[in-house]
């Protein structure tokens, strides 16, 4: 299996994926940044929405427990990349196709995160993150995010997000750092290495489950669909 096929492989089933994991030790340099900085490393993230699909939940995993406040200067920083395909997009640096951000400064525990609205250049700032031993927890309402419909409604199905992990001019990307996963209807197992749900978020429904195992069922499938394909090719 080359190297291209894995390329295509994972570009395939990129919009179906809900959580990613992230290789250990992969942080590298910063576009167009110079210096040290040695960011936490990133191994998980999932997304999924919370208080009946009202409002956007990420929880990061990392391979050691995180320093916070960070007690060397500047501070780490982690940014939530999140593309809304209704809204015109931006891409600099080590950001491609982003028009919102949640970004969280570890320059204390109770440091709010802040929401910047890239194409209208605007911010606000929201509560702070939940940082438990390995892992760090966002939650931010989707109206404050996306913004609401004319019938006062919003629909997080939409986005699609990734993850910067940054420390001076080094940074820790999920993947190629590219909004390409989507948030997952139900919060993890409280079983699950991710640790249990946000205590604000609604239990998981029957059909938000069935949903996600048939999100699971189509990217096995069409994996194993292309590595047929693949195999054909060889003969």
């Amino acid at each position: 299996m080359n190297r291209r096929f894995v390329a295509v492989a994972l570009l395939a089933v990129a919009p179906l994926m809900i959580a990613a994991a992230d290789p250990q030790g992969d942080a590298v340099r910063c576009t167009g940044v110079t210096g040290g900085g040695q960011p936490p490393d990133l191994v998980r993230a999932i997304g999924w929405l919370g208080e009946s699909d009202s409002s956007a939940v990420w929880r990061l995993s990392f391979a050691r427990p995180l320093a916070v406040p960070d007690p060397k200067e500047p501070a780490f920083r982690i940014d939530i990349l999140v593309r809304d395909p209704t809204i015109p997009a931006l891409s600099f640096d080590d950001y491609r196709h982003v028009n919102r951000i949640v970004r969280f400064d570890a320059t204390a525990k109770d440091a709010p995160l802040a929401l910047l609205f890239l194409p209208e250049g605007g911010s606000a700032p929201f509560n702070p993150p939940i940082v438990d031993g390995r892992t760090l927890t966002i939650q931010v309402p989707g109206r404050l995010l996306l913004g609401e419909d004319r019938f006062g409604e919003v629909d997080l199905t939409r986005l699609r997000w990734s993850v910067v992990v940054r420390d001076g001019g080094h940074c820790d990307l999920l993947g190629d750092g590219v909004p390409r996963l989507r948030m997952a209807t139900a919060p993890p197992p409280a079983s699950s290495p991710t640790g249990s749900g946000v205590p604000s978020a609604t239990p998981a429904r029957s059909g938000s489950r069935f949903a996600v195992v048939a999100v699971a069922v189509i990217a096995v499938a069409a994996l194993a669909l292309l590595s047929l394909m693949a195999i054909r090719r060889r003969r």
